[in-house]
């Protein structure tokens, strides 16, 4: 049988000194979470791209150049309503390919009338016809770059403060781990890290996980030293809000 924390009862076997730590994490202040709104938000606009006639549009494009690589509607939703609900003005996608995820970044831009805000979409593959996806009338904002991600990285091309990364590039552990670290460090104080395939491997949970600080004392969080404001998944998408 469960029993709430504060009403458990001793039990025989069990160290004293187990107990008195087990009161005293239970005893402390409850965690602040400013960011919870952020689960209604995109819950909301995730709902409203889904019921919106863009949606259906965009996965007839889709299916028509092959939607194989191509992010999903589930997954689309949620970085639309990511999008919105960051109102980004400067917002920097690796692996943009042809343009799928960078046309629900635009259209989120479009409808919180972000008229000034740019998306620079990374994209190496000389090959592929990079944002051909991408419907006419959100191309104004959109700013294709074709070259590795590595090269940008270590030049001056891309803005040095940002408030928004999507990363869908290569998916090697080692790639998405330096790639969350690269844009990490770009993003300002509540910029957002969005990252697709987050179920490839454990290189975005473990990113996250290197943003925490626990108290000593307790186990607890320890909400001054931890980078990071919130962070979840949804489907297929990972992404977390930076505290600097």
């Amino acid at each position: 049988m469960f029993l709430p924390f504060g009403s458990m009862k001793k039990v025989p076997g069990l160290p004293g000194h187990w107990w008195r730590r087990a009161k005293e994490a239970n005893r402390s202040a409850p965690l602040s979470t400013p960011f919870y709104g952020v689960w209604d938000g995109v819950a909301r606009f995730a709902a409203e791209i889904r019921a919106n006639n863009f949606m259906a549009e965009m996965i007839r494009r889709r299916d028509a150049f092959g939607s194989e690589g191509l992010m999903g509607a589930l997954d689309c939703a949620t970085l639309y309503a990511l999008t919105r609900w960051q109102r980004p003005a400067v917002v920097v996608e690796s692996g943009g390919f042809v343009g799928m995820s960078s046309a629900f970044i635009l259209k989120a831009l479009a409808d919180e009338k972000l008229a000034t805000a740019k998306l620079y979409s990374i994209e190496w593959c000389k090959d592929c016809e990079q944002g051909a996806l991408i419907p006419d009338e959100l191309r104004p904002q959109f700013v294709p770059l074709r070259r590795k991600v590595e090269d940008f990285a270590r030049s001056d091309e891309l803005p040095s403060c940002i408030d928004m990364f999507l990363h869908d590039s290569s998916h090697s552990y080692r790639h998405m781990l330096w790639e969350f670290r690269q844009f990490w460090q770009r993003l300002r104080d509540g910029g957002l890290i969005v990252s697709h395939d987050v179920h490839i491997n454990a290189a975005f949970p473990e990113f996250v996980a290197q943003t925490y600080a626990h108290d000593k004392k307790t186990g607890r969080l320890d909400v001054q030293r931890t980078s990071h404001y919130e962070w979840g998944r949804w489907g297929y998408i990972g992404f977390a809000i930076k505290k600097s």
